[in-house]
């Protein structure tokens, strides 16, 4: 085993083979239908046929690509602990319950491979220090985020005025005027605002306004994917003295990947100091 793999490598080769692919031949197939109907080689009733034909193309593709995926991932990513949370995350594979997995397309050789990897998850992740990274980091509100609340704010307060002009309704000056003035104040209190969100260290997590968090009382901190229909959201979360613990990260200056990094290295400094 090589293990010299990063997380995210593997990550990016799972998403062509079990997503973009996938999804490639989902598009053709219902394009070819289309396509088919308009030049009327054949009739209406290949357009249905199209989406299922798609849809079943796609599901062989993954079902034959995730063995391959998962045996090359598992074998040369060293945190193979993260790799899963993380693929499963961004629906590269299901959890280990799950019905779909039965439709894996695995040969007997590459299910003993399988069951041989797991012995690595009986190992804890290993991370490294990065001495790139500050002693502290303070983590604000995305300027470009904040900008973004302020024009849409005004965008709603002038909408709200231009339907008064046009059909004199109070009612939506007062509800665009009000969700345009909560955008707008709300944004530029923030744009002013010197106070960090986060602060990292060595020492602990400082969520804003709160007390330090030392790193001795914290567990299983990471970032977190939370998918509902067409919205996907992120999460700093970790458990402090066995109470849960989350922030929203979505409007703040940093992506998920780079703050799960920075509590790892904070992580491993503090565990060098104080080494159990």
């Amino acid at each position: 085993m090589r293990e010299n793999i990063t997380v995210a490598d593997a990550i990016n080769k799972g998403k062509i083979k079990l997503v973009y692919l996938p999804m490639c031949l989902l598009f053709l197939s219902i394009g070819s239908g289309f396509f088919l109907q308009y030049l009327q080689i054949l009739d209406g009733w290949i357009i249905p046929v199209s989406f299922v034909v798609g849809f079943v193309l796609s599901w062989l593709a993954w079902s034959y690509f995730v063995v391959e995926w998962k045996i090359w991932a598992f074998e040369n990513v060293r945190n193979v602990h993260e790799l899963k949370r993380k693929a499963i995350e961004q629906k590269l594979i299901w959890n280990d319950e799950s019905w779909f997995n039965k439709t894996q397309i695995i040969s007997y050789e590459q299910k003993q491979k399988l069951n041989y990897l797991d012995k690595k998850f009986l190992e804890k992740d290993v991370y490294k220090d990065d001495l790139n990274v500050p002693k502290e980091t303070f983590i604000h509100y995305s300027k470009a985020s904040l900008i973004f609340g302020i024009v849409i704010g005004l965008a709603f307060v002038i909408g709200g005025f231009y339907f008064f002009e046009t059909n004199d309704q109070i009612i939506v000056v007062l509800l665009f005027g009000a969700l345009g003035s909560y955008f707008f104040i709300s944004s530029l209190l923030k744009l002013f605002s010197k106070s960090p969100r986060i602060i990292l260290s060595s020492e602990g997590i400082l969520l804003h306004k709160n007390e330090l968090m030392k790193w001795e009382y914290i567990t299983k901190e990471m970032t977190e994917i939370r998918s509902s229909g067409k919205h996907t959201n992120y999460y700093l979360v970790f458990y402090y003295k066995n109470k849960q613990q989350e922030m929203q990260i979505d409007d703040l200056e940093i992506d998920n990947d780079k703050l799960e990094n920075l509590l790892q290295v904070y992580r491993v400094r503090f565990e060098k100091k104080h080494p159990t």
